[in-house]
């Protein structure tokens, strides 16, 4: 499926824009500050139902409006749909499927998988964890319902055991919670692991190539007991479950003293290591951008094969924070019959060829 049609009204700071995306590279070129990045974030909601930036609903409402709409068209493989998605200066969102209304978001978001690079991601390496396990999480919630379902009920279950910790629950309180800890968090780990290794299954030999032959490797440093690092290792549920039993009772008194969960996916990480070397510790910030741009590489690998479409691809001003070699890269991921939308301040980060087959438009004459 590629998007045929881009609607803002009142979203940001456009009052009414309409676009028709070139079916391969559409690129948005203006001064910082111009609202190139809301054009991105407005793609990213309403094919995902969520923003990279994470922003209050109502500050998407254009000053003074009562209500901001996206709406889209997307085409292909023999089918056609139109999403619209109302937010009003509440911020309560309405969701409709061919103006049919629809309750949750999900309903209304699994037609255009996306992946989204931006220049945060580029400190995938050295960021904090909730970086890295969003950057998962993101991807299995557009793979499976049952991964998005599974991370939100943990979450609930997690927020309420954490409130009876701070509140002096006791043990037998407690009881009833970590029974459901631990049967959706060890579910949760599961999935993340399955996908995290199909993820490094792609990456390596991609850091490979771009590195000239160094080696890459992708461990999951599991918060849920004592499970192994390597995503080379099956890891079924009900040792997943049995770890984080023990792990839970071992660290009963800690958490009763420090009054928080220390024990779920919830504290999980991912650790990346070059030639067997901490790359947090000791790669340098092209080989950290690198291992960024071979994940993405196989976030658009692993949704092709998963869902037997390619996903469209948002670049969000990440052109000026790479160099020459990087770059190349990325435009040759462009070129992989992927749909996608670029940011950039200036055209000069691209090949004259590949300028020709896009469609470049400047940001401002949208307003």
């Amino acid at each position: 499926m590629r998007i045929s049609r881009l609607g803002l009204r009142n979203f940001r700071n456009y009052k009414h824009c309409d676009l028709q995306p070139e079916r391969t590279l559409t690129i948005f070129v203006g001064p910082n500050a111009s609202g190139k990045t809301n054009v991105i974030e407005a793609i990213q909601i309403i094919t995902t139902g969520t923003s990279f930036r994470s922003p209050h609903w109502e500050d998407t409402v254009n000053w003074g409006e009562d209500a901001a709409l996206i709406s889209m068209t997307a085409d292909g493989e023999g089918s056609h749909c139109t999403v619209d998605l109302y937010i009003n200066s509440s911020a309560e969102k309405r969701w409709t499927v061919g103006g049919v209304t629809r309750r949750r978001s999900a309903d209304a978001t699994r037609f255009v998988p996306v992946v989204l690079f931006t220049p945060d991601d580029l400190s995938l390496v050295k960021g904090p964890a909730e970086n890295r396990r969003s950057q998962i999480d993101t991807l299995g919630d557009q793979l499976s319902a049952t991964h998005q379902r599974l991370r939100r009920d943990y979450m609930h279950v997690l927020r309420q055991r954490n409130t009876l910790l701070r509140e002096g629950g006791s043990r037998v309180e407690l009881a009833a919670w970590d029974d459901q800890l631990i049967r959706l968090g060890a579910r949760l780990h599961v999935h993340r692991r399955r996908l995290a290794a199909r993820i490094k299954q792609e990456a390596v030999p991609v850091y490979k190539h771009l590195s000239q032959g160094e080696d890459l490797d992708i461990q999951l440093l599991g918060r849920s007991g004592s499970l192994p690092a390597s995503l080379d290792d099956e890891v079924g549920l009900a040792v997943a479950e049995e770890a984080m039993a023990d792990e839970i009772e071992r660290r009963r008194s800690e958490e009763l003293t420090r009054q928080v969960s220390l024990v779920g996916p919830h504290r999980d990480d991912f650790l990346f290591l070059i030639g067997g070397r901490e790359a947090r510790a000791y790669a340098s910030q092209g080989q950290q951008r690198t291992i960024a741009l071979a994940w993405k590489w196989a976030e658009v690998a692993v949704i092709t094969e998963m869902m037997h479409r390619a996903p469209v691809l948002l670049l969000d001003d990440v052109m000026s924070e790479l160099d020459h070699e990087r770059r190349k890269a990325l435009t040759d991921l462009v070129q992989r019959a992927v749909q996608t939308f670029i940011t950039t301040t200036t055209t000069a980060y691209f090949d004259q060829d590949l300028l020709k087959e896009a469609s470049v438009i400047d940001i401002r004459s949208l307003y």
